[in-house]
């Protein structure tokens, strides 16, 4: 497996500890300002014994002239103060990353576009290794210092905005600006309603396929087309690996709900879900159908043609490429009878360290706004085969990414919350209980339902 789907199947149950380092430095920060506050009531009260005398005077009562004290002549009458303008073309930023191999080779050609265009605004750069780079940066941040900038993925954003490492974006934005971003990505970067990174690329899943084995005007738009292919033309059949992420899109296609405002499971609201696992089930039981957990055989047999289509992300494309060639394709996933499929979104961004000053706040993001433009965006995708973030990127030129992109536009963000360690396992255990048809559909559903709900004391 190479480090690009290494990296999209890592651990989503890795955590860092940065809350009590938070806390600790919440308590440093809340005794200096106790003590401050007993000096300056020490430093009044023997000011007032100087400046006294013996027999107090009595205190006149207020008049109109003591309340509107005349100011003397030679007295500068205090103005407003002005607002500075931050000077954005000079200075120097620093940003933190874990990007190597060809995400490296991108980041290395944006910064030099950047510093081609604004030349007296540094940026400087240094890699920190991915397992690494959350905790040093919360470390740094914690002890007054760290970088302008971090560019990382929204896996770590809510132990971020726990330990007050990272700085929110509103305010700081403008809503024209925010218009560029496709929108799940832009959910992908919030935590508890509030924006804290720019995107800069994402991922999702998609529908390959072989233009060898079937057409790209007989792509099945809908699952049921789908079913009906594959019972037709059996080397027009489907693989799909029977991960909770790569198969999350069919339940929303069938009107099913994950989860409600409180991170409580609800797919036992409707039937919706019952029917997706219906679904899959039908699927499963087709010739020249592969639904399985084994990843690795699923890619093999797609690359060698044994079956049309294949539901997987971009960090596939060039592995494909390399088998298919040009008769590789990319779609949008078949829509459900409820709506369009709606798979799971995960985007990078870069986020603004609180340490910094507003002025270099200011530049920081000056930066930011560039390195997730447009012209940004087509150097990610040209050498990194990224998917911007930038909705107004043009990929006339790329039919492949483009397929994902029209994919991002139904996309949902996928959840960062506490509540989806007991999704992903007990989520998982449902879809392969559907597919070998050990219970009836909706009871499978309900029985998933409870126990994450139970194990997530909801």
């Amino acid at each position: 497996m190479n480090k690009r789907k290494g990296n999209m199947r890592r651990d989503m149950n890795k955590r860092t500890d940065l809350r009590t380092q938070a806390t600790s430095t919440g308590y440093r920060l809340q005794t200096v300002t106790y003590v401050g506050r007993w000096l300056v009531i020490g430093l009044i009260a023997l000011l007032s014994l100087a400046c006294g005398s013996a027999t107090p005077a009595p205190t006149p009562a207020p008049t109109e002239s003591a309340v509107e004290t005349p100011i003397p002549v030679d007295t500068p009458i205090p103005g407003p103060t002005p607002t500075p303008t931050v000077d954005l073309e000079n200075g120097r930023i620093v940003l933190w990353h874990s990007w190597a191999e060809a995400d490296g080779d991108a980041l290395a050609a944006i910064l030099g576009a950047f510093q081609t265009e604004h030349p007296n605004l540094v940026v400087d750069t240094l890699f920190v290794a991915y397992n690494d780079l959350p905790q040093s940066y919360a470390d740094a941040v914690l002890a007054g210092s760290g970088p302008d900038l971090v560019l990382a993925p929204n896996l770590w954003l809510g132990e971020l905005v726990d330990a007050g490492v990272v700085q929110p974006l509103d305010g700081l934005t403008s809503a024209e600006t925010l218009t560029q971003y496709w929108p799940a990505t832009l959910d992908n970067l919030r935590w508890d309603g509030k924006l804290y990174g720019l995107p800069t690329n994402f991922e999702v899943v998609a529908l390959f396929y072989n233009r060898g084995l079937i057409a790209p005007e007989e792509v099945p738009t809908t699952m049921n087309d789908l079913l009906v292919r594959a019972q037709q033309n059996g080397r027009q059949g489907i693989g799909l690996y029977a991960s909770l992420y790569h198969l999350y899109w069919g339940l929303p296609a069938y009107g099913a709900q994950l989860l409600d405002e409180q991170g409580r499971v609800v797919l036992d609201r409707n039937e919706g879900a019952a029917g997706y696992l219906q679904w899959l089930e039908d699927v499963a039981q087709l010739p020249g159908n592969f639904v399985d957990q084994d990843y690795g055989m699923l890619v093999d047999r797609f690359k060698k043609g044994e079956y049309a289509l294949f539901v997987d992300g971009p960090w596939s494309v060039a592995e494909f490429q390399g088998a298919l060639g040009d008769q590789l394709g990319v779609a949008p996933l078949p829509a459900g009878p409820a709506g369009p499929a709606q798979p799971w979104l995960t985007a990078d961004g870069l986020f603004l360290n609180p340490a910094s000053t507003p002025d270099q706040q200011q530049r920081a993001l000056f930066f930011a706004r560039y390195m997730t433009g447009a012209a940004s965006g087509g150097l990610l995708a040209t050498i990194a085969q990224r998917l911007p973030a930038n909705r107004a990127i043009n990929m006339d030129n790329d039919p492949l990414l483009r397929g994902f992109l029209q994919q991002a536009a139904s996309a949902q963000s996928m959840p960062s919350l506490p509540e989806m360690e007991q999704v992903w396992g007990y989520g998982g255990d449902m879809l392969i209980k559907a597919i070998n048809d050990v219970a009836e559909p909706q009871d499978i559903v309900v029985e998933t339902t409870t126990l994450i709900n139970e194990a997530n004391g909801k």
